[in-house]
This record gives C-alpha cells, structure tokens and sequence, in this order.
C-alpha cells in the first residue's frame, strides 16, 4: 500500500474521536436510564413513608376514640348516655377536616359501606379485592392521574378488632347502638381500608431536577475525562505516528524513481525529525513508540548501505542478463538450424519412400500379372509348380500391399494428400471388399461375412480413403484369425447421443481421430476370432512400424504400416478409430465417420 493510499483513509484522530463519542453518548443513554430509576425509587419512597404517617396518624385518632368510647358515651352517675361518638365518626371527620384543609385525601372505605359516600373507587376496589384474596397483603400503592396532575396512592387495610365486634360482629343483622346492622364480622377480618391520595407533581418535579442535575454531571466528568484521554492519546501515540509517516515518505521519495539519486544519508540525520516531537515531553513518550523508532533508524541504515551498492547491482545484473540473451539468441539460431536440416531430411525420406514405393509398385505389378498367366498354363497335376506359383502371388499381394501403405503413409505424411468429397453409398464399398477379400478368407478357412443395416444413408466423404481403411481392418482381421475362425464387416447408423451412451463405445480403447457431433454417425465395424490384442498394446499397434512383438511378425508378417495408416486416413475424414480385444478372444475394430463432411477441403 502507498503512502498516498494511506492519507486518504480515515486518521487515527478522526476514528478515536468517533469511538468516544459513541461510548459516550452510550455510557449517558444508560446513566440516564439508571438515573431515573433511582430517582423515581427515591420519590416513591419518600412519597409511600409520608402515606404511612398519615394513616399511622388516622389510626392513633381511631385508637383514641375507641379507648375513651366508655368515658364519652356515660354521665358522671355511670349511666350510659350514647352520644353519637364513636371511633368510625370521629375517624372519618378528622380525614375530612384534614382532606379540606389541605391538598391531601384520606378516607376510609369498604365494599359494602354502611355510607354510600365511603364507597370505593376503582383503585381502592382493587386494592380491597387484593386483601380479601390474599391474606398477606396489607398495603397497596403506586402513581395515577387525577384531574391530568400525578398523585401517588396508598390503600392499607383495616382488620376487625375486639373493639370493633360490639358494632361489626355476630350475630349478623342485628341492630347495633348506633342503628346500623351488624355485618357479622369476627376479630381478623377484612373491615375496610384507609386510602391516602398524595400530590406527585411536586416530588416528580425534584426528581426530575435531580436526573437531569446528574446527567449533566456525569456529562461534564465524561466531557472531561474524554478530552484527557484524546490529548494524551495524540501526544503519545498519533503525533509520533504522524512524524514517522512523514519519515518514511521521505525515504519513499527519495527512493523512487523521480527521487534524489544517491543515499539517504546517515540515520541520524533523520532521528531529530522523529526524535523532536516524541522527546518534548518526557511525559508522553512510550517504550512501544521508542521501540518503533528504533526498529525505523536500523531499517534506514540497511536502506542506506543498500542503496549504496544498488547501482553497481544493476550493472552487474544487467551484463549477466544480457550475456545470457546472447547465449539464448545462439542457442535459438542453432535450434532453427537443426529444425531446418531435419524438415530437409524428412522431406528427402518421404520423397525416397514414395519414389521407391511407386518404382516397386510396377514391377510388382507385373510380377503378379505373369503368375496369373502361368498359374492358367500349368497343368492343376503339376502340384508343386501350382504351390510355388501360389507362394509367389501371396508373397507379391503382400509386398505390393505393404508398397501401397508405404507410398500412402509418405503422402500423408509429406502433407500432398486431399479430401475428395462424393456422394458415398456404402453398400458398394462393402461389395467391393466382401468380393476382394472372400477368395482370400476361402484360401485361409476363415468365414467371412458382410452386413449393412438399412438404415444406413448415403454419406458425405472420400471414396478412395475410406476403402483403403476398411480393407485394411479386414486384411488384418483375415491375417491374424486362424482357419475355422470367422471375419465380420457391419455397418450401422447412430446419432452422437446414441454413439457415446453404447457399450461398444464405453468400453472400447478410443485411439485418436475427432469423436463425430453435430449430424449422424456411420460406424463401421469388422470382428474376428483372432489372437487377440493385450489391453496395453492398444495404443501401440496403431503406430508406425510397431506390432505387439516380433514373433507376430515372424509368424503372420506385414510392415506394421496398416493400423497407423487407418488412424490417419479415418482423422482426414473427421472421423475417429476405437479398439476392443484381449488375447484370446479376438478383436473388434470400430470406425466412426460423419454423414457429412464439415471441414474444409485440401487443394
């Protein structure tokens, strides 16, 4: 990465500075939360302690009553003289008069109040339905809205005491002093609840003031505490950091091709620029950043010892280079004219092969001709003069075979051979060969047999090339099948698809030559019950000159010519050879041509 790419990131500051920030305003976001809880606890606290004076006050005026009930209601002769007083009268009018006079509520209340103004609202009806359900309950509280302002609610309940059966207790239904019917209570139950209604508005407002005087102050420590934290960082790590970039652009500078030319000068030239800033200030200097100035001095030194020799280097390096293109160039020119002298004599090989091939193939001829006019004057019982002329003809059709894949090899091979296109029934070449290679198959004892599926249409190829390469599988399968054995020539149709998905094709040697595609595909296959071909000798009988060992030449003869020659004459025709045999249990050679022909055509 260049020093450029570097400034145009984002620095060190900027990244600290957003860091920060985000702690910040997360750290805050939180204090704020767990501010206002705390706060809110507090004032409910103080607001639920205050409720609990009030009715431990309500209670005591209660208790009052209730201990001096004798007192009010006889004269001073000790006669009973009700008077109207009881402890729920006197109880209830202090609430009252305490209600009226300040901004406060308290009132007693019950389910079933013997006062249709002491029923409850929804809040003290949840409350004493609380109680009534859980025995443990005993007070209840939390902040509402009344008349859009807060208030904070407390309802605590009220048990029946033995003060209070006199009035409340059984038997249910009777009329008590003050008139009332008893409601059949005994000592521990439910009797009702006292509900305190608090002003909020005032205790929320401080709350209120005491987060946000909280917050600030936190803010401000923060602030603080991030501002200290940001100077120290930039003294102790970014301008360091700062004055070491700027060094090391100079040493990019100066080494870069546009640069001074020469050294960089000794190190310590460049310490005072790195030194200045970072040994100010005691205070802010770093053992990891004295260590990375360090680690910068020995990398400028072993620059500077580099650079020094780097010109003699090139020079060296340069002469070495151009010694070795030198060497190279030489080592090309003899190359070419090695090339040159092995195309000349290829050339002269071909052209030697194919003008003897071609002076032999006339006297053979002849030859051949003769000992068919001898073969017709010789009486049949002069058996030796037939055998021996017999002998004569086999041995020249050989030789005049292996001159005619000789001279067709050289061709081939010297590139003076073309594609002629015709129309191709091959249903006369089949006749052609089956008439050719019978007498040969009769002489021997092997059966030989044709077929040519119907299907099979007209094709697209070259006459001449495609008979010479047919012959020659079915002159090799004659050869090589002992008497008593059987030669077959087939030939089907099949599309591609067809073609790759067969078990003839799958399991086959594929030899060379281009795999048909596009159109249909004329395959053409001769068997025998020959020797047989060993699995890793496939790929070598369709070489030149090459059979699977010498005693199969002793024993059945040829040049080893005719395989290679059907490889080379089925690729012209963009076609391709497959082979299937093992020893034993003879051979299958298949030849795959294209219905019609795509290439082009050789002048």
């Amino acid at each position: 990465m260049s020093l450029e790419g570097v400034g145009r990131k984002t620095g060190l500051r900027t990244k600290l500075i957003g860091l920060l920030t985000a702690v910040l305003v997360l750290i805050t976001v939180v204090f704020l939360f767990y501010a206002y809880e705390d706060q809110r606890q507090r004032a409910e606290r103080e607001l639920l302690e205050e409720s609990r004076v009030l009715v431990a006050e309500m209670d005591a005026v209660w208790d009052f009553i209730s201990l001096n009930q004798n007192t009010i209601n006889y004269d001073s002769d000790g006669a009973y003289d009700y008077k109207g007083i009881h402890c729920a009268i006197a109880g209830k009018s202090v609430a009252a008069l305490f209600s009226e006079r300040s901004e406060y509520s308290i009132r007693f209340t019950n389910l079933n109040p013997r006062n249709i103004y002491n029923r409850p609202d929804t809040y003290e009806t949840a409350a004493l339905e609380t109680f009534l359900r859980d025995s443990s309950a005993s007070e209840m509280w939390g902040f509402e809205e009344e008349g859009g302002k807060p208030v904070f609610r407390y309802v605590e309940v009220m048990k029946v005491s033995d003060a209070c059966v006199d009035c409340h207790g059984r038997p249910a239904g009777e009329i008590d002093e003050t008139g009332y019917m008893k409601e059949g209570w005994d000592v521990g139950d439910v009797a009702g609840a006292v509900s305190v209604v608090v002003p909020a508005e005032s205790a929320l407002e401080s709350m209120r003031a005491a987060v946000a005087t909280n917050v600030v102050f936190f803010l401000l420590v923060a602030t603080a505490m991030v501002v200290i934290i940001y100077v120290v960082i930039s003294r102790m790590v970014t301008e360091p950091l700062t004055a070491l970039r700027s060094a090391f652009s100079r040493v990019a500078d100066q080494s870069s091709p546009s640069g001074t030319k020469g050294s960089l000068g000794p190190a310590g030239e460049e310490a005072p620029l790195i030194a200045g800033s970072l040994d100010s200030s005691p205070l802010f200097t770093t053992r990891e950043i004295d260590g990375l100035v360090e680690q910068y001095r020995s990398m400028a030194e072993r620059l500077n010892t580099l650079y020094d020799s780097l010109e003699s280097q090139v020079a060296e390096r340069t002469e070495q280079l151009q010694r070795a293109n030198d060497e190279l160039e030489q080592q090309r020119k003899r190359v070419e004219e090695i090339n040159e002298r092995l195309q000349r004599d290829s050339r002269y090989k071909s052209d030697f092969l194919a003008i003897v091939s071609h002076e032999l193939r006339t006297p053979l001829t002849s030859i051949l001709a003769f000992t068919d006019l001898l073969e017709q004057e010789i009486s049949p019982d002069n058996e030796a003069a037939v055998k021996q002329l017999d002998e004569i003809d086999k041995n020249g059709a050989l030789l005049l075979e292996m001159v005619d894949n000789v001279l067709e090899c050289a061709r081939i091979q010297a590139g003076s051979e073309s594609v002629n296109l015709e129309l191709i029934d091959l249903n006369d070449i089949v006749g052609m060969i089956e008439a050719a290679m019978s007498p040969v198959a009769v002489k021997k004892g092997v059966l030989f047999e044709t077929r040519v599926s119907a299907a099979v249409p007209l094709i697209e190829s070259d006459w001449e090339k495609l008979r010479r390469a047919i012959v020659n599988l079915v002159s090799n399968a004659v050869k090589f099948t002992p008497s008593g054995g059987r030669v077959t020539l087939e030939v089907e149709y099949e599309s591609p698809a067809q073609l790759l998905r067969s078990d003839r094709w799958r399991s086959a040697t594929f030899i060379g030559g281009e795999v048909p595609s596009g159109g249909g595909v004329v395959a053409i296959t001769v068997t025998d019950s020959g020797i047989g071909i060993p699995a890793d000798k496939h790929v070598l009988v369709f070489e030149r000159f090459r059979q699977e060992n010498m005693s199969t030449v002793r024993r059945y003869g040829g040049s080893g010519l005719g395989l290679s020659l059907v490889r080379d004459l089925v690729a012209m025709l963009e076609g391709c050879v497959t082979l299937r045999s093992a020893p034993g249990e003879g051979s299958t050679f298949s030849l795959y041509v294209p219905v019609a022909f795509e290439g082009g055509i050789d002048d």
